[in-house]
């Protein structure tokens, strides 16, 4: 007990120390991965099915029983010899006894094989929650780094603004300049303390949706990494989507969970339909016994001799056809067809689900870069602009209104580039995510 809460106490320690430092994203997903419920409950579920497998191939194996009894007669009681006898007694016995299914319709070899095929698929199913569980992770990650970064816009805008003030209030002090101006750039300044407010505030929101995704219960002291790199120039690294569907529609996880449990459905098929056809079993047994009278009519032979001659051996074969069980049989089989055209509609269903992700995926992609591109070419104009509006200012040739809505035409275009970079990132990561199982 002492080892394990120090071992819980060490745990705590380092958690602690990684809190305060960064998380990169495959930090983030590797530990969802570890702690998310979902993720938690399928593996749950995979271990279910592999028991349910593992018993299936065990129904080969033989059953053995022990039996022991313990019984009063009164009147006619049985004897050791089978025969009835005018007198009160007690016997007791004891047996023991083996079982071997020979043949049930090939019930055991196609319910082993679909148990087999139900695995496989709560493997897929495990792979697909993995997979739901690494976009989501992915995008709250890109969605934090997008606000940390909107924030950093948000703090260098403010500082512009009071330089500005500054300035202002500098060439208002020299005469020129009117008082009206210090009023207004100090109005500036609030507005975009108020900005980086707003941005401080929605970096904590992302921040508190990413650790509630991750099963922390407290977002003090988290923190993430930006990317290090992102490349934007040259043409863009997409597989074309018809390229990418066809490799998904083999290699997704839930395609090939679909797949299996179609397969799944006709050995369900094939178990429920042997319940027609006769089984065989072979059986064993051995049993003993030990009768005493409680008169002295007849004569109570010693415990050891009696089991010397009560002993009883038995084999044999039993052979079970079925005739009519209440039409039990004939609706279990009409229900298995019902689900095999399931499983089919399920795979359509799942295929066009897969086609219609990976074309949203990839043209937004696409659009992701035009707009990024845009985005790019807007702020280097809106960065010109700024600058001749803040020359333009120092010589007297631009108002202080004119030179605050340049900045925040500058500020819009940054904010819109940063939207547009992360946009397109978090795209080319899902696709780049569809094509890492082809």
């Amino acid at each position: 007990m002492k080892k394990f809460i120090l071992v819980s106490a060490l745990w705590m320690v380092a958690f602690t120390l990684s809190a305060q430092q960064p998380w990169t994203l495959q930090q983030c997903i590797d530990y969802a991965m570890e702690h998310n419920v979902n993720i938690l409950q399928s593996r749950l579920q995979q271990q279910n099915a592999d028991y349910q497998l593992k018993m299936s191939q065990n129904a080969w194996l033989p059953s053995v029983n022990a039996s022991a009894s313990e019984g009063f007669g009164f009147g006619q009681s049985p004897s050791y010899t089978g025969v009835y006898v005018s007198d009160n007694s007690s016997s007791a016995s004891v047996g023991l006894s083996v079982s071997v299914p020979l043949f049930q319709g090939l019930n055991l070899y196609n319910t082993n094989k679909a148990n087999q095929l139900n695995y496989d698929a709560s493997i897929q199913d495990f792979e697909a929650a993995k997979r739901e569980l690494h976009l989501a992770i992915m995008a709250y990650y890109m969605e934090v780094v997008y606000c940390k970064e909107l924030k950093g816009v948000a703090e260098k805008q403010l500082e512009l603004s009071e330089s500005q003030h500054q300035r202002t209030q500098e060439l208002f002090e020299v005469g020129r300049l009117p008082e009206s101006n210090v009023y207004e750039s100090a109005a500036q300044v609030a507005s975009d303390r108020a900005s980086l407010t707003e941005a401080e505030n929605n970096l904590m929101l992302r921040l508190l949706d990413l650790t509630q995704a991750l099963e922390i219960d407290n977002v003090e002291g988290f923190d993430v990494v930006s990317p290090e790199a992102f490349i934007v120039d040259g043409e863009l690294p997409l597989a074309s989507p018809q390229v990418t569907i066809q490799q998904a529609l083999t290699h997704q996880p839930e395609m090939q969970a679909a797949q299996l449990r179609l397969q799944q459905a006709h050995y369900d098929l094939k178990a429920a339909k042997s319940a027609w056809y006769p089984s065989l079993s072979f059986y064993g047994g051995y049993s003993n016994g030990y009768y005493h009278y409680f008169t002295n009519a007849n004569a109570n032979i010693p415990f050891s001799q009696q089991l010397k001659t009560n002993g009883r051996t038995q084999l044999g074969l039993s052979l079970n056809i079925p005739i009519f069980n209440s039409m039990q049989t004939k609706y279990r089989v009409k229900m298995t067809e019902l689900d095999i055209e399931n499983q089919r509609l399920n795979i359509e269903n799942t295929s066009k689900k897969l086609k219609k992700e990976i074309q949203q995926a990839y043209y937004s992609a696409v659009a992701a870069k035009q707009k990024y591109v845009a985005a790019e070419n807007t702020l280097k104009s809106s960065q010109l602009a700024y600058e001749y509006a803040q020359a333009g200012f120092e010589a007297g040739k631009t108002t202080l209104m004119e030179l605050n809505e340049s900045k925040n035409r500058l500020y819009k275009a940054e904010s819109s580039l940063l939207q547009a970079k992360y946009e397109y990132l978090y795209r080319c990561k899902v696709m780049a995510f569809y094509n890492s199982f082809t």
